[in-house]
């Protein structure tokens, strides 16, 4: 049963349902769609493929669940202390760090502003994003293939280590990704309906992507360049109308996205946008040098919460899938025309995270390779290995390798300074109004951050310690870094100190305290 076999299908079906037709305006006839969908889906969709569905999504929940309590990260605590403590007017024009995702950072001052700030707090935004995105883009490939690869597709999202790690951090990247299905979502509906209403959904929800991290232009430009290809093949009477609409669409994304930075363009100009902190030097030379490490760098970064054989089997997936449908095929090739041109363009690769989207392509060309690789073995092998049963037992297996693999390896991909965290908490119930606590680099956002968890207030963690104070410096397992120079590097006079005590270690992580006023005994007050 051959790719053309479902697609003929489904306009059967799409010509059956379609015979009612919903008068109106676009946005009522996009609701009546909608409606429809849900009818049919139910309708169409037993009760065990409902479960395991269900059980996939829960299983991808439980796992970012978990990771959501692990320790906090650097860029995470310096993304909260430097950014959501800002009042909002500031806060949406200042992207003069890489952690600064700002509509991410909107929702964490709002998450910590009703729940307090906590770990789970900064970090919810993500992770609801994270989760929202797997049944969504589990309707996104139904609606592109059919039931079976959606359901194998799940499971390869729920269980894919890099997307659960960012699932669960304080950074914009899962609502990036959210965004992205939304689009592809709305997009579909774009070619199938011509419906203007879902066109400008389409814009809208890739200018919020592009505001939740502005690297999220390449899975926007992935989107629209998907929907044009699929429409220059699909119609041709039509198609002027449609290519219009299309365009509104994306003028809608440009002047929205344009706006929504607006804030940080007039303050610090369009190519922070694009740059985001990041002053590193970017030309055309360095590029041509660089960018071959730089993608052998995504490449393991990519496929390192997999095994060496799964991660071969992903990319023979990727080929097979591009082989045998002309609808993925299309997919990938509008992915490669988002990202390679733009790469050329900014002669940048970048960090390997913000590649992360294209696990979502990559994890559907194996489910697409995987369900015709099960279907050859029913045909020749096991004639009597159902659609059903082989599909829910394929998910199962891919969502348990996929995250017993992937769970030991994401945990301490970023540096998460737990050692710290842990040296903080001991100090903490001896911490006095006019004490500091500060750090190194590593060390310095990561005990403050913890600090502010523990309810020490925002003022308390800013300045030098009072006259009668003690200042805490934190250092971390790397030992390049003294007491002195940390004092230094917070403005301290290391003279104006007592002789700096040990007053805690673990795991080569050490904490001192020094009293202000070097001619105060360190014990007494």
């Amino acid at each position: 049963m051959s790719e053309n076999y479902y697609e003929s299908s489904r306009k059967g079906r799409r010509s059956r349902s379609s015979a009612r037709v919903v008068q109106g305006s676009a946005w009522q006839r996009f609701v009546a769609d909608l409606r429809d969908v849900r009818e049919r889906y139910t309708k169409r969709t037993s009760t065990p493929h409902k479960r395991w569905v269900a059980l996939l999504v829960i299983g991808g929940a439980l796992l970012r669940g978990w990771m959501l309590f692990q320790p906090i990260t650097t860029d995470e605590a310096i993304g909260y202390l430097r950014f959501a403590t800002l009042p909002v007017g500031r806060l949406v024009g200042d992207l003069s760090h890489y952690t600064n995702h700002i509509l991410y950072t909107l929702l964490v001052k709002l998450s910590t502003g009703i729940f307090g700030v906590s770990l789970v707090s900064v970090r919810l935004p993500a992770y609801i994003a994270g989760v929202l995105v797997m049944p969504l883009f589990y309707l996104f490939v139904r609606a592109m293939f059919n039931r079976y690869i959606a359901l194998m597709a799940l499971a390869l999202v729920a269980g894919s280590g890099g997307l659960v790690e960012y699932s669960a951090l304080a950074r914009g990247f899962s609502l990036a990704w959210l965004f992205m299905v939304m689009a592809l979502l709305a997009g579909r509906h774009f070619i199938k309906e011509d419906n203007l209403f879902s066109g400008l959904l389409m814009g809208v929800c890739a200018a919020l992507g592009i505001w939740s991290v502005p690297t999220a232009i390449y899975g926007m430009l992935m989107v629209y360049i998907w929907v044009l290809l699929s429409l220059l093949v699909n119609y041709e009477r039509s198609l002027d109308g449609r290519l219009l609409r299309l365009g509104l669409s994306f003028v809608l994304t440009l002047a929205l996205a344009v706006l929504l930075y607006l804030p940080v363009i007039l303050d610090q100009g369009v190519d922070q946008v694009f740059r985001q902190g990041d002053h590193a030097e970017r030309n055309w030379g360095r590029f041509v040098v660089g960018h071959t490490d730089a993608a052998l760098d995504l490449w393991v970064y990519l496929s390192d919460t997999a095994t060496v054989w799964i991660a071969l089997l992903g990319f023979i997936g990727v080929v097979h899938a591009a082989y045998i449908s002309t609808k993925f095929r299309t997919l990938l090739l509008a992915m490669l025309l988002g990202a390679v041109p733009m790469v050329l363009v900014i002669a940048d690769v970048g960090q390997p995270r913000k590649w992360l989207y294209t696990l979502f392509i990559f994890h559907l060309s194996s489910a697409i390779a995987l369900f015709y690789l099960l279907k050859f073995l029913q045909d020749k092998v096991f004639p009597s290995l159902g659609k059903r049963e082989r599909s829910a037992a394929a998910s199962l297996v891919l969502f348990v390798a996929l995250g017993l693999f992937g769970m030991h390896v994401i945990q301490d991909r970023v540096p998460r300074q737990k050692e710290v965290v842990q040296l903080v908490k001991q100090v903490r119930p001896i911490l006095e109004a006019g004490d500091r606590v500060v750090g190194e680099p590593r060390t310095d956002a990561v005990a403050r951050f913890v600090l502010r968890t523990e309810g020490v207030p925002l003022i308390q963690l800013k300045g030098a310690p009072g006259a009668d104070g003690k200042v805490y410096v934190v250092l971390s397992d790397r030992k390049d870094w003294s007491v002195d120079q940390v004092l230094r590097l917070h403005q301290l006079d290391p003279e104006a100190f007592s002789a700096p005590e040990l007053v805690g270690e673990r795991d080569g992580s050490q904490i001192f305290a020094a009293r202000n006023g070097k001619g105060a005994p360190f014990g007494t007050r």
